[in-house]
């Protein structure tokens, strides 16, 4: 909610001296010049995606067009909106959150992970994530979240497909570069309890840039050899191109 509300003032600000730069009342400084190439090229400027956290040492690691990204976040700001509702309890979680909407997606399934290691009287170090895809495709559906664990959506395969009559990672279709997963339930569990039998441990990255974006890796059931997925690079994104 912090990051959020930085953002906007970040945006109101800019856009604020711009006008006063545009109407003659302020000196057209560098950095407006550059907020006003952005604008006229729809791209996004360069000190918004840096509060954003979404530019780094090795450089942007957006891809989005400015109003697809505009878009992005009035939809991150709507589910903050909802979370934050004074309907309900600030700890009360949205029956399944949209995960690219999560400015810290890691921090989100480390909270998970202590919650599950407090209640049970485990170390955090013992525990590791296991993710299991349900056949929910219709977010609306989901009434609440799990008794444990929680429920996400709104990731997209790289590389490959979810095949949904067999519960199994499988080829892509022609012409479909970044399928939708249906709900995940992402649990925690401990060391003992993890299965690589029939498991490909998938790396998930917050956009198509890999390496600077990635997250965590989550095993996903396949019905061949997971180094088939390997080579393939099939990886989990929140935000294709």
């Amino acid at each position: 909610l912090e990051r959020m509300n930085k953002i906007i003032g970040n945006i109101r600000e800019q856009l604020s001296e711009l006008e006063l730069g545009l109407s003659g009342a302020l000196n057209i400084s560098d950095s407006m010049d550059a907020l006003i190439s952005s604008l006229f090229l729809n791209q996004v400027p360069a000190g918004w995606l840096k509060t954003c956290g979404q530019i780094g040492p090795t450089g942007s690691y957006n891809r989005k067009s400015m109003d697809s990204w505009w878009a992005d976040l009035q939809l991150r700001w709507k589910q903050l909106e909802d979370w934050q509702a004074p309907t309900k309890a600030v700890e009360e979680l949205p029956p399944s959150v949209w995960y690219p909407g999560t400015f810290n997606p890691m921090g989100y399934v480390t909270a998970c992970m202590q919650v599950t290691a407090r209640k049970n009287s485990y170390s955090l170090d013992a525990m590791r994530v296991q993710m299991d895809v349900t056949t929910i495709t219709d977010v609306s559906s989901v009434e609440s979240q799990p008794s444990y664990g929680t429920y996400v959506h709104g990731l997209y395969m790289e590389g490959a497909r979810w095949d949904m009559e067999n519960n199994t990672v499988a080829d892509s279709k022609p012409k479909d570069l970044y399928p939708l997963m249906p709900v995940i339930h992402i649990i925690a569990v401990t060391v003992d309890q993890v299965t690589s039998e029939g498991t490909y441990e998938c790396p998930i990255f917050m956009t198509t840039i890999h390496g600077p974006t990635f997250i965590f890796a989550g095993p996903l059931r396949t019905n061949v050899d997971a180094k088939k997925w390997c080579l393939a690079g099939v990886a989990l994104v929140l935000q294709p191109d």
